[in-house]
């Protein structure tokens, strides 16, 4: 019992301990909630008050401020950091970023190129950078932006007064869909672009001088989270009957379950921070022009202290000789623990280097066909609208090609189907071969292809298609056994008309033109003019 007693941390709290929060109550908050109800805190022997938040106050400056020694921010407080304000980074408890543009349905946004060119509301404070670095690492000036600060009022997405809202992924979808109105969502995560969000920060100064009670207040409200999304039921509930009430239970499970798919607990430990991924954010911060440089950030990422109390030496010969007794034990369990560690911390950096890969593969399968390599249909149709928004607005020359490989069916019954994908593929390296950095190439089903042509006259688009319909004639197809084919295609050409077409007009008169070509013999070019 003596030495259990020497052993219990020393953990005093002198005042409250304040909780900012950057919102209303909500279960985005759920974590703090249960570690007050459930005791933690109070067992950690800290006395902690929750502040909800509001529209115009920043919890990061509420902390700042001396308001609070704790505060749930965005990314925005390394920048504070940067500029030398005392904050440091406990821990993270969104690993996937919330924050998304809202669109509606029936509007012809469908990607951040469209949003470049459209009426943008978005708080404009530091905390909500993530949705300018988006545009600025797809090389968009951002100075020529539609941007009007938000009024947090979604009627303004809803009226059309604006054509894009930034919103939270776990609030606001939720909150249109009750109404019955169809909207799409436009993600920086898509893009590249993930910061880290919902933060627990602490005032640095307290924090070093405090150690113990900094500890058990991050460990205490991680404890608070692993039983929020242990007991999900019972946590939405409590938090409409003590928190929210004007929030049904139905929006509050919403939210939890997204909220839940953003922490990812199955996946990342709670809590965790990568500091080479905070590097990243502190870059894009650069970029954006809202620092210089970007120093070290080893005293922003919180590091918990390797307890130390020389008081046991003083208070217990007892422990000394203990100490003395169990060395080489605790020797061999150090080594075994750090080895542990490490190999923890290992299989965490190949979690997260797993998890680009995997948004890397599945965004490549999204738009590629997978036999040709070339984009699919979808995207290349998609890319064909934006093209003909773009050849309208700036009164730009656009043309498409559609070509068909000629008796393709004869190959597939003569040599099989192997062989029949082995010429597809060939053929699909060809026109890469053959065309201009700036066209897109596409398969756009079985041995029919597409080529969008922006900015290019009649002549050179006539030109462009008898140079490859040249290569492909005089290219030996070579099969898996030796043998080789010879192979022709025939391709339909049409110029986009401003004022007479949309997409489908478009590529009904270069199919028209590929009939006419198949029907004059195949092997040949015709245009529809």
């Amino acid at each position: 019992m003596l030495i259990m007693a020497l052993l219990m941390p020393d953990v005093q709290a002198d005042d409250d301990i304040r909780l900012q929060l950057r919102w209303h109550h909500q279960f985005q908050f759920a974590g703090y909630y249960m570690a007050l109800e459930q005791g933690y805190y109070q067992q950690a022997g800290l006395k902690v008050t929750i502040v909800p938040g509001a529209p115009g106050i920043s919890a990061l400056e509420q902390l700042l401020a001396g308001k609070a020694l704790f505060a749930v921010s965005a990314s925005g407080a390394v920048l504070a950091y940067l500029q030398g304000r005392p904050v440091v980074a406990m821990a993270t408890v969104l690993q996937k970023s919330p924050n998304v543009w809202l669109v509606r349905a029936d509007s012809d946004i469908y990607t951040l190129q469209d949003l470049a060119s459209s009426k943008l509301e978005l708080s404009l404070t530091q905390e909500n950078a993530e949705f300018l670095a988006v545009f600025a690492k797809e090389g968009i000036d951002i100075s020529k932006l539609q941007l009007t600060n938000s009024s947090m009022k979604l009627d303004d997405l809803i009226s059309g007064k604006t054509d894009a809202f930034n919103g939270y992924l776990s609030n606001e979808p939720y909150l249109l869909e009750q109404l019955g109105i169809p909207y799409r969502v436009i993600q920086p995560v898509e893009y590249g672009v993930n910061f880290y969000q919902d933060i627990l920060i602490g005032n640095a100064d307290w924090v070093r001088q405090h150690p113990k009670q900094a500890a058990a207040f991050r460990q205490a409200s991680l404890d608070g989270w692993q039983f929020a999304l242990d007991n999900i039921d019972y946590t939405v509930n409590y938090i409409h009957q003590h928190y929210a009430p004007e929030k049904s239970i139905a929006h509050l499970h919403y939210e939890a379950n997204v909220i839940r798919s953003l922490v990812m607990p199955d996946l990342v430990e709670l809590g965790h921070m990568n500091p080479e991924r905070w590097q990243q954010i502190a870059a894009s911060y650069q970029a954006l022009g809202m620092i210089k440089t970007v120093r070290p950030l080893d005293n922003f990422i919180y590091a918990e202290p390797v307890p130390t109390d020389y008081r046991l030496l003083i208070k217990s010969v007892l422990l000394l000789l203990l100490v003395i007794t169990l060395l080489a034990f605790f020797t061999l369990r150090y080594r075994r623990l750090a080895s542990a560690l490490q190999a923890e911390m290992n299989r965490h950096a190949q979690t997260e280097r797993l998890l680009v890969e995997r948004n890397e593969e599945l965004l490549q399968l999204a738009s590629t066909d997978i036999l040709t390599g070339l984009t699919n249909r979808r995207v290349i149709i998609q890319q064909a609208q934006a093209e003909i928004r773009r050849a309208s607005r700036y009164q730009k020359d656009l043309a498409v090609m559609m070509l068909d490989i000629d008796h393709f069916k004869q190959v597939n019954d003569q040599y099989g189907h192997a062989a029949g994908d082995r010429v597809l593929a060939e053929f699909a390296a060809l026109c890469m071969q053959s065309i201009r950095d700036s066209d897109l190439a596409g398969r756009y089903g079985g041995e029919e292809f597409f080529i969008l042509m922006p900015e290019i006259d009649l002549k050179t688009a006539i030109l462009s298609a008898e140079r490859l319909r040249m290569t492909v004639a005089a290219h030996p197809f070579k099969l898996s056994d030796g043998r080789e084919l010879s192979v022709s295609c025939s391709i339909g050409i049409a110029m986009y008309m401003p004022q007479q077409d949309d997409l489908d007009k478009l590529l009904l008169r270069a199919d028209q033109a590929l009939y006419q070509a198949k029907h004059q013999g195949r092997n040949r070019c015709c245009v529809q003019q």
